[in-house]
């Protein structure tokens, strides 16, 4: 054993010179690899506030989707609302009953056309049997038809696409 005073021999000399290279490769791998769990971690931070740039832009797209989803259609009803406009005004300036009566009729064709441009399309219920996904029953009367048949309808029903936009209110056969 050697006392704190003693010199060293060429042995212990290169040992702790092999320990001191082995302590700044050590050191040197450390700074390595805190750089890198460094750039790493603002890879993570970028990506994270990427990720909630893309979430909001999407919500954002979402939200105007949603806003203005009915955007065309308001667009095709505006020239309607001034055919009415149009009705009301000669309606007002002439007592010609014929000629207004025309005017609506041609009003509500335009109508009929645009829903039905959109997929809206009227049901056809007079004469079907009563149908509760399609019908509301708002009468049941006694008739020549066959009971639970469709005979007369309060309000035309419509559909859009597969599904039904607003039931027929109509007036259902009890029998002879």
């Amino acid at each position: 054993m050697q006392n704190e005073d003693s010199p060293m021999n060429e042995q212990d000399y290169e040992g702790t010179m092999e320990g001191g290279e082995a302590t700044a490769e050590l050191s040197e791998q450390i700074a390595q690899l805190q750089q890198e769990n460094q750039s790493l971690r603002e890879k993570a931070l970028r990506a994270i506030a990427e990720l909630e740039n893309f979430r909001r832009r999407s919500q954002q797209e979402v939200q105007n989707t949603i806003q203005y989803a009915n955007e065309r259609l308001l667009r095709e009803l505006l020239p309607v609302v001034d055919d009415i406009n149009r009705s009301v005004e000669a309606g007002g300036q002439s007592k010609d009953f014929d000629s207004f009566y025309q005017g609506v009729s041609m009003v509500r064709d335009k109508v009929m056309r645009l829903l039905e441009s959109q997929g809206v399309k009227p049901m056809n219920t007079v004469g079907t049997p009563f149908d509760v996904a399609l019908h509301e029953a708002l009468l049941r009367q006694p008739s020549e038809a066959p009971e639970d048949t469709v005979v007369g309808e309060l309000e035309i029903g419509y559909t859009y696409g597969d599904r039904v936009l607003r039931y027929a209110k109509v007036i259902v056969s009890a029998g002879s």
